[in-house]
């Protein structure tokens, strides 16, 4: 992936909110924040994988994921009670030598629940890996099977900047998989990179298991997708490839489709068969500092098919970020391919304690626009207030970078005692580069 210098000018909104809870990279958020991203509400749920696409509804239990996953091992339940290790609650959900996919509808939100194998199954186990990229920032593995304490533990997680990863193996009779939430709420659209059998990644590094013998051979040989009531009555498809990725994301089957790929620094969204007034939602990543992060970007202007990549790091493009100020976080984003003539809103995070540390009132906190000319104050307005969150929201025309930071002659307009570094010092940074020229950077 590569920047390139802006060709031309594209006029972007952009929607910050300062939102309350924990951003943690995996875990979840507390208090009570005013919205995922103020964007429009799903009006539906598909699956796509190819040129295939099916409406889904998400399984409705009334319980929390947790205790309808019911996954059982020494540290889940007590001594006198069956824990193979493996998922009780999905027991009528589960198929021999079959993976299953769905969403699933409880008290605490929605997640994307995954269960391999069949529990009791005559047949053997299996070897599974996903790479799940699209990921909202607060969204966490809430069941891990198998994630216990021992030495026998052979499965393996793993979390990055806006994507996660999962690799099992389990044998005869028992089942893996596990089940994410958080940030799923609002829009999003998630894509899973599937590696069965000997494509998962144990496949190439047996002799590094405990047992390397632990699946008996078995294979998945089907990949299933739920939808409906958490009953007997569910409706399954078979998915078309057991290769090919699978994205679950928010809209219809007539809304322009979404993928993520995970890159070296961060995540590339591609967008297909969109119309100049669809409004795309897309996952960036979560920018460089635990007390900011960036919750969405949707977008207008883009038709037929873009590439728009985001990483967390400070654009070279973009200097220092305005003068006199000291900057928090930074997002760049960029066009790398069919975004030109895009625009779009950008919505953000911050921590409540970090603008106690800043000494900042919302009303003091203003967005700064990059200009050819340098740095410009942009309109802002305190839009909402919450418990624990504030929104804030400012225009913005044609920037190549954008800067939440104190307003000048703010109190808090000089951090120098935070002890940030002048490259990384600035309120938050969203690196918005509709770049079309000049190569800057290869990998």
């Amino acid at each position: 992936m590569s920047l390139r210098l802006p060709t031309g000018a594209a006029a972007v909104v952009v929607t910050v909110l300062l939102l309350v809870g924990s951003v943690g990279g995996v875990a979840g958020q507390s208090g009570s924040p005013i919205a995922q991203a103020d964007t429009q509400q799903a009006d539906g749920y598909v699956v796509e994988q190819g040129s295939f696409c099916q409406p889904i509804e998400p399984l409705s239990s009334g319980e929390s994921v947790e205790s309808f996953y019911e996954y059982r091992s020494h540290e889940t339940h007590p001594e006198g009670t069956d824990r193979f290790y493996s998922s009780y609650g999905t027991t009528h959900l589960q198929r021999d030598n079959t993976s299953a996919l769905f969403l699933h509808e409880g008290p605490e939100g929605l997640s994307l629940v995954t269960v391999h194998g069949r529990l009791d199954s005559e047949t053997p186990g299996g070897l599974v890996t996903y790479e799940i990229a699209g990921l909202p920032a607060e969204s966490e593995w809430v069941v891990q099977d198998d994630n216990y304490t021992a030495e026998t533990r052979m499965d393996e997680f793993d979390r990055g900047d806006g994507w996660t990863s999962a690799s099992w193996i389990f044998q005869e009779g028992r089942t893996d998989g596990g089940a994410i939430r958080g940030g799923l709420d609002g829009q999003f659209a998630v894509t899973i990179r599937p590696g069965f059998n000997e494509d998962s990644a144990f496949a190439d590094r047996r002799s590094e298991l405990y047992d390397p013998d632990f699946d008996g051979d078995g294979e998945i040989e089907q990949w299933d997708v739920l939808s409906g009531a958490a009953g007997d009555g569910n409706r399954r498809t078979e998915l078309p490839s057991l290769e090919e990725p699978v994205t679950i994301r928010t809209g219809t089957c007539d809304d322009p489709s979404v993928t993520y790929e995970r890159t070296d620094g961060g995540i590339t969204a591609r967008v297909t068969d969109a119309a100049p007034e669809d409004r795309v939602f897309l996952q960036p990543t979560r920018g460089t500092d635990d007390g900011v992060r960036f919750d969405g970007v949707e977008l207008t202007g883009l038709e037929g098919e873009a590439s728009i990549g985001f990483e967390s790091r400070f654009s070279e493009l973009s200097g220092s970020g305005p003068d006199g100020v000291e900057a928090l976080s930074y997002l760049t984003i960029t066009n790398e391919s069919g975004a030109a003539d895009a625009s779009g809103t950008v919505a953000v995070t911050v921590q409540k304690d970090r603008l106690e540390e800043l000494g900042l009132e919302p009303e003091e906190v203003v967005l700064y626009e990059q200009t050819a000319d340098g740095w410009a104050e942009a309109d802002t307005t305190v839009l909402a207030e919450s418990d624990d969150a504030y929104r804030l929201e400012a225009d913005v025309t044609a920037p190549s970078a954008v800067a939440v930071a104190p307003a000048s002659g703010s109190g808090s307009d000089s951090l120098g005692l935070l002890g940030l570094g002048a490259g990384l010092a600035a309120g938050a940074v969203i690196g918005l580069g509709w770049l079309a020229t000049t190569r800057l950077r290869d990998r």
